[in-house]
């Protein structure tokens, strides 16, 4: 994605161009404005004057800039291919590769087993941070491109993964994501009262409400662990308790999702391991737990823990019921006779640059081939599979790398510390107040104001685009270089126009000019 670009759009106020910027890669710019990582934020050289650039809400206002007020309606992308390819799951990686397809001409048609589609962007993540309605108007406007979606589809039941050979498609892209919750092998664990964390969310975004008691325990260290225990406060209980094997630092939930359920009266203890269920009359009142020494990854990617021994190790936390939230798991079901080849993980095993399974004609991708990732992930899974279905039905050899051909430019500050640059404070994300924000499912995030979001933008170093000599000094002998690899232009001084003054490279603040006699 272009970040640096739809970010100077933002500066000067062409919402609806860097709109058009951000949809060039994504089809769900307002869900990725409020649920995605932000790991280029980690890159921003911004970072190492004061603060990085607010880059995933600067994308949520564009985005929220398009729901206020209808840009352009959506229209169809015309179908110029008689080939037609199906995708089951309607995720972000199966949407993505649908409206990938889609432009390209083919027809395509999304299954989905729920009545709504999404993914678990639409059934579990609640709406204090991605509201329902948002997830839709992205969808809808995936359904306006072109792309026919059928929910209540359950392939398996009401129809096999053959009959969609027989019914004319000509390629599948399986991306049915991870729907089930993982639970514990422990003493006790069929007490009533012990729930797993993606049916309570799943309530939870269709507007119900479960009775927890006044006092519970959620078992998990990693969002959805956190997703569930501010959904808990919600909800009114009273005591929100989180468990997990890993230390504070080795949480894997983002950390500011921990700081914002620790502000809401979540707490967390870290280094426990749950050993066996309490109960009383069948009903769990309380979890015995030891003391965790230390964490890690084995290498199949399996988390493993020693336990601390001698006394005082070994300890109790009562709880009127408790959730278990220490992962997800893949439901192939579908797939028993399909043949498909599934590895001992459960996932289904694809070449991992073409995402092609055993079966030609038949692809997969997201967290059901590489275990549970991010929403970003899993939309770049498919990304890759659109290219190698156009490639596999245009009778081409399927590439084996998705690498484009880097060619070495030159690109204006990129390895560089701009100099003299004023310190500009990052604009805080408007959020409301906990006191509030406990009490009901209202988004918490409200997202930049117009000034907000324009005053953020101007704070970018325009690293690689930089052309502050072009617009501060105006010099004839200062061009525009192609930039062929990045779709951009860098100033660049032409020779034969130069005279060798010396200005430039006093004012360049990334200071790559060099005076006239020492470019050869």
């Amino acid at each position: 994605m272009d970040i640096e670009g739809y970010i100077a759009a933002i500066a000067k106020r062409r919402f609806k161009e860097a709109l058009d910027i951000i949809r060039e890669v994504t089809p769900f710019p307002a869900t990725l404005g409020r649920i995605c990582a932000h790991p280029c934020e980690e890159k921003c050289k911004r970072s190492k004057i004061e603060e990085a650039i607010s880059v995933r809400a600067l994308k949520r206002f564009i985005a929220d800039y398009e729901l206020r007020s209808i840009v352009d309606k959506v229209t169809p992308y015309p179908r110029t291919r008689e080939k037609k390819v199906a995708v089951i799951g309607s995720g972000p990686a199966g949407l993505t590769a649908a409206i990938d397809l889609v432009k390209q001409g083919y027809g395509v048609t999304v299954f989905e087993a729920s009545p709504i589609a999404g993914g678990m962007m639409a059934k579990a993540i609640p709406d204090f941070i991605l509201p329902k309605e948002v997830v839709a108007m992205e969808v809808e406007c995936i359904r306006e491109s072109g792309v026919e979606i059928k929910t209540n589809t359950v392939v398996g039941r009401d129809l096999m993964i053959d009959d969609l050979f027989e019914q004319g498609y000509k390629a599948i892209f399986i991306a049915t994501g991870m729907p089930k919750s993982l639970n514990l092998k422990l003493p006790g664990i069929d007490s009533a009262g012990i729930f797993t964390a993606l049916p309570l969310l799943e309530s939870a975004r269709l507007g119900k409400k479960e009775k927890l008691g006044d006092k519970i325990v959620v078992i998990g260290g990693g969002n959805v662990a956190i997703d569930v225990a501010r959904m808990a406060i919600r909800w009114g209980v009273k005591e929100v308790n989180i468990t997990c094997l890993e230390s504070r630092a080795e949480m894997p939930a983002f950390e500011w999702e921990i700081e914002r359920a620790e502000a809401e009266g979540v707490k967390i203890h870290c280094s426990l391991a749950p050993q066996r269920f309490i109960s009383k009359e069948g009903k769990v009142s309380g979890i015995v737990f030891r003391r965790v020494e230390r964490v890690w990854f084995d290498s199949e990617g399996r988390i493993r823990w020693s336990l601390e021994e001698g006394p005082g190790t070994e300890s109790m936390m009562d709880s009127d019921n408790v959730v278990v939230a220490i992962g997800q798991t893949t439901d192939l079901s579908y797939l028993s006779n399909s043949r498909l080849e599934i590895s001992k993980r459960g996932t289904i095993v694809v070449d991992p640059e073409t995402l092609a399974t055993n079966k030609a004609g038949i692809f997969a991708g997201g967290d059901m081939t590489w275990g549970l990732g991010t929403a970003v992930d899993a939309m770049a899974d498919g990304h890759k599979a659109a290219i190698s279905i156009v490639q596999y039905l245009n009778g081409e050899y399927m590439n084996k790398s998705f690498s484009p051909d880097i060619k070495k430019i030159t690109i204006t500050g990129e390895d560089r510390i701009p100099k003299d640059v004023t310190p500009r404070r990052r604009q805080s994300i408007p959020v409301i107040p906990v006191g509030r924000a406990n009490r009901n499912f209202e988004e918490v995030e409200m997202g930049f104001t117009e000034e907000q979001a324009v005053a953020e933008a101007e704070r970018c170093l325009e690293c690689k685009t930089c052309n502050r000599c072009i617009k501060n000094y105006r010099c004839i002998a200062m061009i525009w270089q192609p930039n062929e690899l990045l779709a951009r232009r860098s100033p660049q001084i032409d020779l034969d126009i130069c005279v060798g003054c010396g200005i430039c490279p006093q004012i360049c603040l990334y200071e790559t000019i060099l005076p006239k006699e020492s470019i050869k």
